[in-house]
């Protein structure tokens, strides 16, 4: 019983064991539309104690495959001997006959180009092994078409405490990127490199690396930096590096370039009065100049002053532009007024990169009496006849 048993085992045993088994290499470790010449080693083992004679192998190649030989070569032909070609490039390859011991294998190679058109994704190539007058064995094999490898900035980010970034202001630059192709991305570096000194990072690195980036799969970076207080107001110029490298092995360098705009913030005031003449008299006529000055980061447009107060005349300055850490003069013509102090506002607008604004300052005038200013030459002339006589006297007393 146990002899019977062990008879009925390998019988079965040998009924579902495959007669032959398959083993592709191929030569490139990633296909990518394009490829040419791919060498596709294919290895069949015979599974069987009897031997195989008149055994040939079809390859039923199909798109995005072809055969990389013309059509219709012999056999031993050109530099790729070993198999035959049907016609039209895109049809079947198939061996001559050939014939395998009992356990032992026969290796055969073919040769296939990928279309410049291939979708990422998986194919098969079926084959057929025809052997021993009529039986035939069949299979496919599975190959893997890898697509475009592309990386896409989709934001640039300048973060501030303001809309836009000033001079002497600490920001941030965010950068969002997503993995528009294919194939996935085993690990990638981006860098920020301004090409102005005048934008420092606030650390010593800045550069951020990411691993296994898939197919569609979004990443964000953040730096941070400063500009320069003195810096001028303009766009600065970023290179943005991009060094990565695919499932593939194949490594890609890009630089992209980016801009940060530096906006500037005028700050207007008032940096002295003066009038002319020096004492306002009564009733009389005077002028009034006040000196504005720019303490900002930035240029100041359209400048105007408008003087508010109880003294009439020409109390609207046009002043124009002025520029950062300069300054400029209002002047105001204005007609005599009663004596006292004079309490007015002087109304300052302009425009930077931020938009308009207006400021308010208070201004006091002070107004002298006309007839304490016709006083003076009479007590001069007065003290100059008293001076005459001191003299004199003293003078007459000490004679002989």
């Amino acid at each position: 019983m146990f002899v019977l048993l062990t008879l009925l085992v390998s019988a079965v045993s040998a009924q579902t064991e495959a007669p032959f088994s398959v083993t592709t290499v191929i030569s490139v470790p990633h296909l990518s539309p394009g490829d040419r010449n791919i060498g596709l080693d294919f290895t069949l083992q015979n599974n069987m104690d009897s031997a195989v004679s008149s055994a040939k192998i079809y390859l039923y190649i199909r798109y995005p495959f072809s055969a990389s030989i013309s059509p219709n070569n012999k056999l031993d032909e050109l530099s790729y001997p070993g198999y035959l070609i049907s016609s039209g490039g895109q049809g079947d390859e198939y061996t001559p006959y050939f014939s395998i011991d009992a356990r032992s294998s026969h290796k055969t190679s073919f040769k296939i180009d990928v279309d410049r058109s291939a979708k990422y994704g998986t194919y098969d190539l079926p084959y057929t092994v025809f052997y021993d007058s009529g039986k035939e064995f069949s299979g496919k094999i599975t190959l893997e078409v890898k697509g475009e490898t592309l990386i896409e900035i989709r934001n640039v980010q300048v973060n501030s405490n303001n809309s836009a970034v000033e001079p002497g202001e600490v920001f941030k630059i965010s950068v969002s990127f997503e993995n528009v192709g294919d194939n996935g991305i085993k690990w990638l570096k981006l860098i920020l490199d301004p090409q102005d000194w005048s934008l420092i990072p606030l650390s010593s690195d800045t550069e951020r690396v990411f691993k296994d980036i898939k197919p569609g799969e979004k990443r964000d970076a953040e730096m941070m930096f400063s500009l320069e207080k003195d810096a001028p107001v303009k766009n600065y110029p970023i290179d943005l590096g991009l060094i990565y490298v695919d499932e593939r092995g194949v490594e890609y360098n890009e630089t992209r370039l980016v801009g940060l705009v530096a906006s500037g913030r005028a700050v207007l005031d008032i940096a002295k009065k003066t009038t002319e003449p020096a004492r306002i008299k009564e009733n009389e006529p005077f002028t009034l100049t006040v000196k504005i000055e720019n303490t900002g980061t930035g240029d100041a447009s359209g400048v105007t002053a408008r003087l508010e107060s109880g003294v009439e005349g020409d109390t609207l300055a046009y002043l124009g532009e002025i520029k950062k850490d300069d300054y400029s003069n209002a002047i105001f013509t204005l007609n005599g007024a009663g004596e006292g102090v004079k309490t007015g506002n002087l109304k300052i607008s302009y425009e930077d990169d931020f938009g308009k604004h207006e400021i308010q300052r208070e201004l006091d005038l002070i107004v002298n009496p006309g007839n304490s200013s016709n006083m003076l030459p009479a007590i001069i002339v007065i003290a100059g006849i008293a001076g005459v006589i001191y003299v004199w006297k003293r003078r007459k007393s000490g004679a002989p």
